[in-house]
């Protein structure tokens, strides 16, 4: 932890707190939620104002009306798509601080990162886990990587590209070159930054079993097993594990089959349709 306190202090530009999300993660959770509050939180920054307006009207029935303001876009979109904007929104603008010369990495983790949150809030539906937490979880576990490519450079980029995007290869050599792994190195950030238990063991377990997760134990295995779906859907290469091979643990403890897979596929394909403006947010 020593080890990880100082690699950090040494970050000059550390992502922001994603303080708005964690307080309308916490209205979310409340039963008994104002949406006058969430509303202002919202409308207290321009830019979160604007891209929900614009997503709400973006999609808007032939002849409708569009939204005029924040609760009417919020009545209309419903709370879960607009927390996933919102989210959205401030993850995108922690990708944009990677430079320029780096930014091939900053727009594959991006894709990736958004495919690991759909596929957990689609997981967390079977488990009796918040969507909105799942996908917050996701949009975060590989944070560190973000870190390490934006201190580190074209050293991280070529670890990278030489040990692959993922997988425990790349795990072993960031261990063995910085002492620690992203997974490792987000957690911490998670923990300096105040959030959760559950959403930083989710991410720092994310390449490990999640057994030692406790009572956030079906969190960390939604995003453990989401992660390796993800990577087989999206870049995994020919003879790569299978998302039932590399998330076996986690796979049981969703309660997913090999029979459950091509259901789950499906459904992940629709729900990226939902979230489709995501994908562009930080280009």
């Amino acid at each position: 932890m020593v080890l990880l306190d100082r690699y950090l202090d040494q970050v000059k530009n550390l992502p922001p707190a994603p303080t708005v999300a964690v307080q309308l993660l916490g209205l979310f959770s409340d039963p008994d939620r104002d949406i006058d509050r969430i509303v202002e939180l919202i409308a207290h920054d321009p830019s979160l104002t604007t891209e929900t307006l614009h997503r709400c009207n973006d999609g808007c029935l032939t002849g409708s009306a569009p939204a005029e303001d924040m609760f009417e876009a919020v009545t209309r979109l419903g709370l879960y798509e607009i927390y996933s904007i919102v989210v959205g929104l401030m993850a995108s603008r922690t990708m944009t601080q990677v430079r320029a010369e780096y930014r091939w990495d900053a727009n594959r983790l991006w894709q990736h990162t958004v495919l690991t949150a759909v596929i957990s809030s689609a997981l967390a539906k079977r488990v009796q886990v918040a969507e909105a937490t799942a996908f917050t979880a996701g949009l975060l576990h590989d944070i560190g990587k973000l870190v390490l490519v934006s201190m580190e450079g074209i050293v991280y980029a070529d670890m990278v590209r030489t040990a692959g995007f993922f997988g425990p290869s790349l795990a072993a050599t960031e261990t063995a070159c910085f002492g620690f792994t992203h997974a490792a190195l987000g957690a911490r950030l998670l923990a300096r930054w105040g959030l959760p238990d559950g959403l930083r063991l989710a991410v720092e377990l994310h390449h490990q079993s999640p057994a030692t997760a406790s009572e956030h134990l079906r969190l960390a295995a939604v995003v453990n097993f989401a992660n390796s779906l993800a990577h087989q859907m999206a870049d995994g290469p020919a003879g790569a594990p299978t998302a039932a091979e590399a998330s076996s643990e986690a796979m049981e403890l969703v309660e997913l089959t090999d029979k459950d897979i091509p259901a789950l596929v499906l459904q992940i394909s629709l729900d990226l349709q939902r979230v489709h403006g995501l994908l562009h947010l930080h280009a």
